[in-house]
């Protein structure tokens, strides 16, 4: 048994170990490389975020059959209604935030 082991390490000289080391290594980083241009892809690929899709908004003037006329104040006042929720949504929500509708309470 020893001498054929022997044997078998005369075959091989230690410059082709380290050709074979060079080239194992060589390999692995190269799986390294394509796991990472894999995992920098996944980005880009869209997943349909299921919390999201089910809660749909019901715009409020949908309810309201009333036709007003908006003067050019109260449509600034409007304007700055749906900043200031929308930067109050944005505290408490990771991602985009959409104000669906704006209504004047009493």
């Amino acid at each position: 048994m020893m001498k054929n082991l022997i044997v078998l390490l005369e075959k091989y000289s230690m410059g082709d170990g380290i050709i074979v080391s060079i080239f194992s290594m060589l390999i692995v980083f190269l799986i390294l490389l394509l796991l990472t241009i894999i995992v920098m892809l996944l980005k880009y690929i869209p997943f349909k975020d299921t919390e999201k899709t089910n809660a749909k908004p019901v715009p409020v003037a949908a309810q309201n059959d009333a036709v007003t006329s908006l003067s050019a104040a109260d449509e600034e006042e409007r304007m700055v209604a749906m900043l200031a929720a929308s930067c109050l949504a944005k505290d408490e929500i990771d991602g985009d935030v959409r104000v669906v509708s704006v209504e004047r309470t009493k």
